[in-house]
Formats: C-alpha cells, structure tokens, sequence
C-alpha cells in the first residue's frame, strides 16, 4: 500500500486537490444559496431542459411540445437524458458527470505521461496545472460538456500520434480509433476540427482508406442529426453552432470580418498564443534534431497548433474559459510530452555548469507560459461560488416564479436554460438558441424591434423577462411592451446583466404580472434589489 501510494503520489495529490477544491467550492456555494445546489451557468439548465423534455416526452427541445436545434453537444443531452429516463429528473446528474469525467481526464494524463517516462515531480506539476489552467472546478460547477471534450480530446491525439508514427497501422488502435471518432464530434462540433487534421496526416502518410473510414465515421452523427432537423424545418447545424460560429461570407466585407475577428481572438486571449508559441518553438527544436515529422510527440504538437489555429478562425473563445478548456488541457498534455528529452530523470540540487543554460530556458518558459493561465485559473477558481449565487439570484428564481404563475403559458425570454427547467412553459427565445424564428431574422440581420413585437404577437406571448440592453443593437424593445419591474443582483460575476425586466406585452397583462411579482417578492433572496411599479 505504502509503496503503491509513493510509486503513484502525483496522481494521489492531484486527485485530492482536485477533490478538495471542489468540496470546499461545494460548501461555500451552499451557505450562500440557501443549501440549494446551483450551477455557475445558466446554459448548464439547457441542456438540462432538453434532457428532461427528451427523457420525458421524446421531444429533442427546450420545450416538451416542439423540436428545437438548441445544441452542439448531442453526446452529452443524450447522456443526462439516459440518466433522467432511468432515474428520474435529478439536478446533481450533470455535476456527477462532471466529477467523474474530470478524475478520469486527470488519470488519463497521468498515466499517458508516465509512458513518456517523465519525472514524478514534473507530472505532478502539469495535472495540477491542468486543475487550475483549465480550469477544472468552474467547469465542474457549468455542469457542462467540456471535460469530456477535453478527455476524448487528449485519447483521440495520443491514439492517432501511435498510429501515425508507426510504420503499420495496429488493427486494434485504429479500430479504438474508428470508434472514438463520431463520439468526439458529438461531445462537441469542434471536435471536428482534430479529426480532419488527423485525416489529414493520413492522406500525407498514404493511408487513404483509413482517412477516408475515419472522417466518415465523425461525420455520421452530425450528418443524422443535420437530417433530422432539417426535416424539423430547422437548420441543418444547430442554432448555437450558426449564431455563436465564425463563417466568412465570400465578400470583401465578410472576409475582413472574418479575419479581424480571427486577430480579436488572438489579442484578447494572450494564453492561447503563449500555448501556441510554446508548442511550436518545441516543434521546431525536436523536429531539427530527429529530421523527421512521424514521431508521435511531433505529430501531438502539430496536431495542437492546427486545432487550435482552426478553433480560433471557426469557433469562439473568451469569456468564461469552456470553449477553450480542451484547447489548453491538450496544450499543456502535448507540450509535457514533448519536454520529455529536456528533463532530468531526477531532480537534483547539484550545481552543473553545463545544464545551466538548458534549465534556465526552460525555467524562463515555464514562467512565461504561467504567468496568464495562472491569473485566469486562480480568478475563476474564485468566482465560482459567486457565479452560482449569481445564476441562483437571477435565473433561479425567474425559473421558480415562472414556474409558480405561468405554466403551460407563453413567455420570451433571453435566458432560456433555468426557467425552462424549472417550469414548463412556451418558450420563445429572443436570442435565438431556442427559436428558428429568431435565427433566421438574425442571420440574416431583419432582427429589430418590429419583427420582436410580430413574433411575440404570432406566439402569444404574455410576458418576457430579459435584459433591456441585450437589445439595443436591434433597435431596442418593443415600446408598446409595459415594464412592470426589475430584479437586481449584486456583485455579478458571470451574468449577462445585473437587471432582469419583467414586461407585460399586452395592457390586459399588466395588472396580473405586477400581483404575481408582488406576491413572489416575499419569496426572493433578501440580496435582490426589486423595483419598478409592483413595488409601490
């Protein structure tokens, strides 16, 4: 036992922190949300939603009674919706997900990094950075996708790095291969971006047939799904994949915006050009002295630059650190691989002239490539229980007071992950994730405050509870609308406002609206600041 613990202590503590933090993040959030457990996001409730509607009802949507093309991450909705069909609805599901498939991402690395026979210390040192750069705790708490993304991300490289660096392709790995393959672009559509990469090197390696099996076999499940929502009259990409992606229009124009948008990314997010900038400079020296691409520690840090490269011109990045979670996770899994010729077998503190050059260089990295995911890692780590006093203040408690005075009623909304969970309305989304409506008008850039009005009208929708300012670059809201009050929170950390409006979209709705939120109010946490008229 006591040689198990010393042969293993960096998985061990790695773990225990990991656990650790996540327990102290765990209490924290619960003393401050009433002993209700809550997620840092309110996108984890869409998906939530869509797995409660699809369990339930056998209706793929944010709404139990219509399709809706809300997600990009098809492996995990199904996922919550395996769990919520045989165990019934159960808000912890996603956060146990979570949990685990963050233990199992920090054991893959681990044990992938001890093949590279690289010092304890320094493996210990990368999985608690993967703990804190990525970072782990705040994505546990979105209840999202990510980790796993950033798992089958970190298998997918590895596996196709031995295959492609042999001079034959094992049967065994290319079938494991194979069927990693559609599971990767249905945890999230970016996986796509690696897997036509590594078909890529397989076209340059001359193995056709397998590229060809490869890219099919990743296609598939967005080719079905593509199929299906077209049928459902909807795109065939979902709505989160069309509105939040990055696809130039063949135009002056639009090719400028694509490539400043392109350079935004780089600018706004110095850690993914210090990542990149490391990865390449240890390309570059490992390339010069083995004279030779197919190395799989080569073909790793290739396949991270043109991942990332493609994530930045297609995809988005910024804002709370999920989008690019995997991105770092195989940053830092790739880049410790490839340092594995330029580490000691063991530390020692003898002085030696001749290394002091070598470890000073890499010393200098090391700090370089710090420095920022450090300041992000820590600040997120953070704010993760405020984040979910945050969600828990703000869309919480509209999911619960829609929940008490509008079921089976329409309502618009913004923010459509909380109250859909929490209560069964008609949701129309003005923001478009969850209404093709809304899409289509913002696609093709008719969205204004007149097709806001017709299509609440069309709906029949009673009230909306928005952000005011989300709509000013559409012209603003409805006027006719009647403002019956606000909701303020404080000290807001994650989300999209501090104030939440209630809007009567009829006069006859007014009066309702106003005694059902001064009736609710009794109900609010006391840190919620309401006005507006239900308040005199």
């Amino acid at each position: 036992m006591i040689n198990s613990i010393k042969k293993h202590w960096p998985i061990i503590a790695a773990l225990g922190i990991f656990w650790a933090t996540i327990v102290v993040i765990l209490v924290l959030s619960a003393r401050q949300n009433q002993g209700h457990f809550i997620y840092a996001l309110d996108d984890s409730y869409i998906h939530m939603s869509m797995a409660k509607n699809f369990a339930q009802h056998g209706v793929w949507g944010i709404n139990k009674s219509e399709f809706t093309s809300s997600s990009s991450a098809l492996l995990w909705t199904l996922l919550l919706s395996l769990i919520y069909f045989f165990i019934g609805l159960n808000e912890f599901a996603p956060f146990i997900l979570s949990l685990i498939f963050g233990t199992l991402l920090l054991i893959t690395v681990y044990l992938l990094l001890r093949k590279y026979s690289l010092p304890p210390l320094f493996i210990f040192i990368i999985l608690f950075a993967i703990v804190f750069f990525a970072p782990l705790p705040i994505l546990v708490f979105s209840g999202l996708e990510h980790i796993l993304h950033a798992l089958l991300t970190v298998l997918f490289v590895s596996l196709s790095a031995k295959i492609l660096s042999a001079e034959k392709t094992a049967s065994k790995d290319y079938m494991i291969l194979l069927a990693a393959a559609p599971f990767l672009t249905m945890a999230r559509y970016e996986g796509l971006f690696l897997v036509f990469i590594v078909c890529l090197l397989f076209v340059v390696r001359k193995r056709f047939v397998h590229s060809i099996l490869l890219g099919g076999l990743a296609i598939i499940p967005m080719a079905i799904y593509g199929v299906i929502s077209i049928m459902k009259g909807w795109y065939f990409l979902p709505n989160s994949v069309l509105l939040k992606g990055n696809v130039p229009s063949f135009s002056i124009i639009g090719m400028s915006k694509f490539v400043h948008l392109f350079y935004e990314q780089i600018v706004r997010n110095q850690h993914i050009p210090i990542l990149l900038s490391a990865a390449l400079f240890l390309f570059i020296l490992q390339y010069g002295k083995q004279k030779t691409f197919w190395k799989d520690t080569l073909i790793m840090l290739a396949a991270f630059i043109a991942t990332t490269l493609f994530h930045l011109l297609f995809a988005r990045v910024g804002g709370l650190p999920r989008y690019d979670a995997y991105l770092v996770v195989l940053a830092l899994f790739t880049i410790a691989s490839g340092m594995r010729e330029y580490l000691p077998k063991r530390v020692s503190i003898v002085f030696n002239k001749s290394f002091v050059t070598k470890y000073a260089a890499i010393a200098l990295l090391t700090f370089v490539m710090i420095l920022p995911l450090a300041g992000r890692g820590v600040l997120y780590t953070i704010i993760t229980p405020q984040a979910t006093t945050n969600i828990y203040e703000q869309q919480y408690q509209m999911g619960l007071f829609l929940n008490k005075f509008f079921q089976g009623e329409s309502v618009a909304a913004n923010d459509i992950g909380a109250i859909n969970y929490l209560s069964d309305i008609k949701c129309l989304d003005l923001w478009g994730l969850g209404s093709l409506e809304v899409a289509k008008l913002i696609i093709h850039g008719k969205y204004d405050t007149q097709e806001i009005y017709d299509l609440a009208r069309q709906k029949k929708v009673k009230i909306a509870v928005v952000y005011d300012h989300w709509f000013k670059a559409y012209g603003g809201l409805p006027p006719a609308w009647i403002k019956v009050g606000e909701w303020k929170i404080s000290n807001n950390v994650i989300c999209g406002g501090d104030i939440v409006s209630f809007y009567a979209v009829s006069p006859f709705e007014a009066d309702t609206l106003s005694k059902d939120l001064k009736i609710f109010s009794s109900y609010l946490p006391k840190d919620v600041l309401q006005s507006g008229d239900y308040t005199k």
